[in-house]
């Protein structure tokens, strides 16, 4: 007999009232059509959900629309976790119409990153053939731990144990679920983001009990990992977790965003960066520069800024820059998409929403956080991106099968071709390119090359920089950026 209940959720935060969680939540979702058993073993993809790593549940995306399209999908929380789940469904999800041989792990944001920790293992061979990575990057200055002993002394003491008593593991297991979460709730309102918990490169572990023994850029560079095709991307989102906050303050006037936008936002995204070198406050003032130039006191201009900023530094240059890793070693075709702004509204203000996950797990995603049902281009949409992703799992290329479709050609460092989606498809791909390129070297290589130096001397300053706030960093800023 088959059970065919959701199971309870990992206690986490934040702590929401009228949610069940339970510390027994190890359990997979499997997915799978009523009439598997019949025909040949069917393509398998193991689903990594995630907003990042000390949050999610299995039961957030359900996997009906995708198992109608001869999909079994799955969802769970924790690297080790997750290594077991793929080591369950090797031996056994067979028994549910599934091939073996067949298996594509899929994460998204955090389970893209996930996805990427398992590529890299040297304890995952075999379990899967290819990978699909939406958003997240293992290469973000702030995805792995590097200093995990510092979090977890702390998180000891806030719940009244002692790091340096005999038996601290014990103490911890004494207390209950709710004193930990407390504890960690206390630890995330007086830390920054970056202090919370992520995957740890640990070679502190004997050798074969090692997970990451090599940090993830070194990892990807050398490529000395069994190699899977990889179909990879990221979108526009729709819609921010902060959202609501930033519509708050943009309703107060320019000048209330603004002060956020400089105190508060930017700040933010240089502790992500590590930016705290000698010349922070030159990065500080490009960033402002760039971000919240919007002399004329227009409020729309500078919320533009503001979801520019949030997206191109978290999200579209920790891309690129693992793409850029990727491709150095890399043998299996890479195959890269990106999806613009498909004009989809959705009434909520609390998720980082995408339109490629909402379009590929259909209807009932949709349903769930947009309070609505898909318009007819967005079931056009849906279908050719479904079908793309139907065909990586099934081939190995995600190609649609229609004779007027050129191949979708791999990305690489001669040729790093893009597949678009949405209103890019119709526009000029070239100025595109150019422009997100800039983006993308802001982030990657002029910032951190300006951290790298203590003393930058000034010489060919840009008419752009000239009359703005970064008029005074003194920097070559053709020769570092361009």
């Amino acid at each position: 007999m088959i059970d065919i209940a959701f199971k309870y959720i990992c206690p986490q935060l934040p702590i929401k009232p009228g949610i069940t969680t339970n510390e027994d939540c190890l359990h997979l979702n499997v997915w799978a059509p009523l009439n598997a058993g019949n025909y040949a073993p069917l393509p398998v993809v193991v689903y990594f959900e995630g907003v990042d790593f000390f949050k999610s549940s299995s039961i957030s995306v359900s996997g009906e629309d995708l198992a109608a399209e001869d999909i079994v999908s799955r969802g769970n929380l924790g690297i080790l976790d997750q290594y077991f789940a793929l080591l369950w469904i090797k031996e056994n999800v067979r028994y549910f119409g599934g091939d073996p041989q067949k298996i594509t792990v899929f994460g998204y944001l955090s389970g893209a990153i996930s996805v990427v920790l398992h590529l890299i293992s040297p304890r995952t061979a075999g379990y899967f053939k290819r990978a699909i990575m939406s958003y997240g990057s293992a290469v973000s200055p702030w995805q792995v731990d590097n200093n995990p002993i510092i979090a977890s002394k702390e998180i000891i003491r806030l719940v009244g144990c002692s790091s340096y008593a005999s038996d601290t593991l014990g103490c911890l297991r004494s207390k209950k679920v709710e004193d930990i979460l407390e504890a960690l709730q206390e630890y995330t309102d007086t830390n920054t983001w970056t202090d919370k918990f992520f995957p740890v490169v640990d070679t502190f572990l004997p050798e074969n009990d090692r997970y990451l023994p090599v940090d993830p850029s070194t990892a990807l560079k050398d490529g000395n990992f069994p190699q899977v095709p990889i179909l990879t991307g990221i979108s526009k989102p729709i819609t921010y977790p902060q959202l609501s906050e930033w519509l708050e303050l943009a309703s107060q006037g320019y000048s209330q965003l603004r002060n956020y936008l400089e105190r508060a936002k930017i700040p933010e995204i240089m502790r992500l960066y590590r930016f705290n070198s000698a010349t922070k406050d030159d990065i500080m003032e490009l960033i402002k520069w760039k971000y919240a130039s919007s002399n004329q006191g227009d409020v729309r201009v500078l919320f533009d800024q503001l979801k520019n900023l949030e997206f191109e530094a978290k999200l579209e240059a920790p891309h690129f820059l693992q793409l850029s890793h990727l491709i150095t070693s890399y043998v299996p075709p890479i195959f890269v998409y990106y999806i613009d702004d498909l004009g989809i509204v959705l009434n909520t203000t609390d998720h980082l929403a995408t339109s490629d996950m909402l379009l590929l797990f259909g209807p009932s995603l949709l349903k769930e956080v947009g309070r609505r049902r898909f318009s007819q281009n967005e079931i056009r949409l849906s279908t050719q991106i479904k079908q793309t992703w139907k065909n990586f799992i099934a081939m190995g290329n995600p190609t649609l099968n229609n004779v007027k479709t050129n191949p979708w050609r791999k990305y690489t460092a001669s040729d790093p071709y893009i597949e678009y989606f949405g209103t890019a498809e119709i526009n000029n791909i070239y100025e595109e390119t150019k422009k997100r390129n800039k983006r993308i070297s802001f982030w990657n290589q002029l910032l951190p090359k300006i951290a790298q130096h203590r003393n930058i001397i000034a010489n060919n300053i840009p008419k752009e920089l000239q009359n703005s706030p970064g008029r005074n960093i003194y920097l070559n800023y053709e020769c570092i950026w361009h």
